[in-house]
């Protein structure tokens, strides 16, 4: 088959793909990441920037995730069937389903599942734990890293799996859902009961306010969450650099955003250094994703999509985007630092070749899941889309939704997990509700 004949092909299975998309949930199995061969590089940075922090950004999802672990740890001795992913899956549908039968079933950032969910009722243990009965995307794969970092769980493999749950872990537990009594029973006991008979569960008042994403955790387990945040300081680098961090993020005021333009005295020199190179590196690796976007824009409306990578760089927004990688890859090259082994220091001196057609090339050989490169031609590749849309290009980008990070008042740029900070502190602080929701006037201002 024909270059040309491929690609009609393709177009034409495009096209078909376009009326799935109605479809509930449809999207979340595909969802485009381009990684750029980039992952490694970019999980160096975030660590730098916040260890162990992983994709939290709610306290919530820490609880949720270890109150799985705590129920399936208790329910091994009855059968060696249990799996703690399963378990802490089912949970997190639960707390959603219970969340949006309380708020009307209107979305939020910190609920998962809306559509999936709706209409369901008389849950049971084993409808929530089926792999197609909740999102393919759970809150509970962000907090993987933190569990084991905050001491919550004892890793036993560095699958979740083979967690289990810690003094600590249990202490949070019994933190979170102190008070809630559902059937005058705990949480964690009436959740073990109906995992154990797998009879209907009852979107009880005590199990919801225990549960729900939207309600606050209770003030002990929150202050439990920040002393983990901050614990051993004094002699673990990266508990120390986690504490200045939050301690960093808690002084800035909304009002007056934070530059690059001083070190903030919360944190040390080597820090401060970091994070701006990292944010040079993360706005390069933006500026080719642009670059790829834009690419791919000028392919849609084509019969056959197909590009000459010698011509891709001729249409005036992708010459405008390459003009920007450049610049910005130029801006990480400056420094003459690299803590990634090399890997951000190569993929920006691709970006800066004389000859546009060669960063192309790379990109696109880089992508080569959106867009791949056959021989010099650009051509679709299995995550093309006849409507180009914005899609994640970290793999920790899974959060509060672009319009509520984008008013996270952090330096341009920064790496996710100090925008994930700052809006975990204000959940810490009991705030994070009237971020979320501000008033009708205070969103237009």
């Amino acid at each position: 088959m024909t270059n040309e004949a491929f690609a009609r092909v393709k177009a034409d299975q495009f096209l078909t793909m376009q009326w799935g998309l109605l479809g509930p949930e449809q999207l979340a199995g595909s969802r485009r990441t381009r990684t750029l061969g980039l992952g490694a590089a970019v999980r160096k940075f975030n660590q730098l920037a916040v260890p162990g922090l992983g994709g939290v950004w709610f306290a919530n999802q820490i609880f949720l995730a270890t109150l799985g672990v705590r129920v399936a740890d208790r329910l091994r001795p009855l059968s060696a069937n249990v799996k703690a992913i399963e378990i802490a899956n089912a949970i997190e549908a639960l707390a959603c389903w219970c969340a949006f039968g309380d708020n009307g079933w209107q979305s939020d950032p910190r609920l998962r599942g809306r559509q999936k969910l709706a209409g369901k009722s008389d849950l049971t243990f084993t409808q929530l734990r089926k792999p197609r009965f909740y999102v393919t995307q759970p809150m509970r794969m962000a907090t993987v890293e933190a569990l084991v970092s905050l001491g919550f769980v004892e890793p036993g493999s560095q699958r979740f799996n083979g967690f289990r749950c810690t003094r600590s872990g249990m202490d949070l537990v019994d933190a979170g859902t102190a008070g809630y009594r559902p059937y005058n029973s705990t949480v964690e006991d009436y959740l073990c009961a109906r995992a154990k008979d797998n009879t209907s569960i009852s979107n009880t008042y005590a199990l919801r306010e225990a549960l729900s994403p939207l309600v606050a955790l209770q003030p002990d387990a929150r202050g439990l969450i920040r002393d983990k945040l901050c614990e051993g300081a004094g002699c673990n680098p990266d508990a120390a650099r986690r504490k200045n961090a939050l301690a960093w993020v808690h002084s800035i005021d909304m009002k007056n955003p934070a530059g690059w333009k001083d070190k903030p005295s919360a944190l040390e020199e080597d820090h401060w250094d970091e994070l701006r190179l990292g944010a040079r590196f993360f706005t390069a690796r933006d500026a080719a994703v642009e670059v790829l976007n834009a690419i791919e824009t000028q392919m849609a409306p084509l019969a056959a999509p197909k590009l000459a990578s010698d011509d891709a760089h001729k249409p005036s927004p992708v010459q405008q985007r390459l003009e920007a990688l450049r610049e910005a890859a130029q801006g990480y090259l400056d420094d003459s630092k690299d803590p990634t082994g090399g890997m951000a220091t190569a993929f920006c001196r691709e970006c800066i070749e004389a000859n546009p057609a060669a960063i192309i090339r790379s990109l696109v050989k880089r992508d080569d899941r959106v867009l791949r490169l056959v021989g010099n031609d650009v051509l679709p590749g299995a995550a093309f889309s006849l409507q180009p849309q914005a899609e994640a290009s970290d793999a920790e980008s899974e959060g509060p939704g672009v319009e509520n990070a984008d008013r996270v008042p952090v330096p341009t740029g920064i790496s996710g997990r100090i925008r994930n900070l700052y809006l975990l502190q204000l959940d810490l602080e009991g705030q994070l509700e009237a971020f979320l929701n501000l008033p009708a006037d205070k969103e237009a201002s």
